[in-house]
């Protein structure tokens, strides 16, 4: 079997209201029907702040650091650049989050596998060995990565965690997932950009797996299985590429409409009945992706109160997003009994559904 044994998170030190963040997309353009459009957006989007690694939102426009100083932010920063604010601040912040799980330097010596995620940079040697020395982890310990997949990659993750504790009697087994999407800010105006420039935020969370129940704490949760379903329809609706000025976001408005018309079939089909379900970690894509999915479902909106209050507190971090929702959860397991259940589902790229169901033991 396989176990939670805990989740911790983070994010930079930079906080940023929407309202700024919004102003700051606003005045890289003239134009006041782009103008317009990013207000009304950003008002509908049901996010209060996000933390980036760039402090450039609320500077003035000679004190950039990051982009142009000129108020049109021509050129823009180019793929390389990006890159290297991403190899600066991945690993700390990483760090930040792997270190705050109780008594890490003492569970560390039991790591047996590292399993790293991202879709917001690469370089190589990569975020696993970057953390293996910043860590100061065994340098036996065999690592994984699971790259370019985007929000609904930790689940990704965490179900390889899960065939290696199943296959493993003493496996230990730590997922780092950190995105730093507010890098990828691009001057665009078209509906896939107002959205994704006012939605994502920078993030990392970090999760400890285990073969077996954790004896030191009260926290332990039991994987029970995980579920796929690709949309084909939906292909170019969810897309993530690389372009000379950094990576370049297709998401469309018909996100949600596609998740919540499949949902109610994905789960009759492996078996799912929602009375059955205490707890629901449902990444928050966008405010519009919690609503649909609650009406689809039929669910009081109460239900998804912890995926509305990330979205909220932090926006959308691509794959550390659920991981948040899903600690929110888990903090109040001493009010939780034996047996409740949990489902989890994110949404990615293709587009793809991820769901785990875990149970309190």
């Amino acid at each position: 079997m396989s176990y939670i044994h805990a989740i911790e998170t983070a994010v930079p030190t930079h906080c940023f209201s929407q309202d700024s963040l919004a102003s700051f997309y606003i005045n890289s353009t003239g134009d006041s029907s782009h103008q317009r459009k990013i207000r009304i957006v950003a008002g509908k989007t049901g996010i209060d702040k996000r933390y980036s690694v760039i402090d450039d939102f609320e500077k003035q426009v000679e004190d950039y650091t990051f982009f142009s100083k000129r108020a049109n932010l021509l050129p823009e920063p180019t793929l390389s650049q990006r890159m290297q604010i991403y190899q600066q601040h991945a690993v700390s912040l990483s760090v930040n989050a792997i270190e705050k799980i109780h008594d890490f330097e003492r569970l560390k010596s039991g790591i047996t596998h590292l399993i790293t995620v991202t879709c917001t940079g690469l370089f190589a040697p990569g975020l696993d060995i970057e953390l293996m020395r910043a860590l100061q982890l065994a340098p036996s310990i065999q690592r994984s990565s699971v790259n370019f997949m985007g929000c609904n990659a930790a689940i990704i993750a965490l179900k390889n965690a899960d065939a290696i504790c199943r296959s493993q009697p003493d496996a230990k087994v730590l997922v780092v997932c950190t995105e730093l999407c507010t890098i990828h800010f691009q001057k665009r105006y078209n509906d896939d950009y107002l959205l994704s420039n006012l939605l994502f935020g920078d993030g990392s969370a970090a999760v400890l797996v285990g073969s077996k129940p954790a004896t030191d704490s009260d926290m332990n949760v039991k994987i029970n299985r995980f579920n796929s379903l690709i949309l084909h329809n939906g292909y170019h609706d969810m897309a993530w590429q690389l372009s000379e000025t950094g990576f370049i976001m297709n998401l469309t408005s018909y996100v949600p409409d596609l998740i919540t018309s499949n949902m109610g079939d994905m789960l009759d089909e492996i078996g799912v009945r929602i009375e059955d379900i205490q707890h629901w970690a449902i990444h928050p894509g966008g405010k519009r992706i919690l609503d649909d999915f609650a009406s689809a479902l039929r669910l009081d909106r109460s239900a998804l109160v912890h995926s509305y209050n990330v979205l909220r507190k932090y926006g959308n971090m691509s794959s550390p997003t659920v991981l948040f929702v899903l600690k929110d959860i888990l903090a109040k397991w001493n009010s939780a009994s034996k047996g409740e259940r949990i489902f989890a589902a994110a949404f990615g790229p293709g587009l793809s559904i991820e769901t785990m169901d875990l149970a309190y033991v």
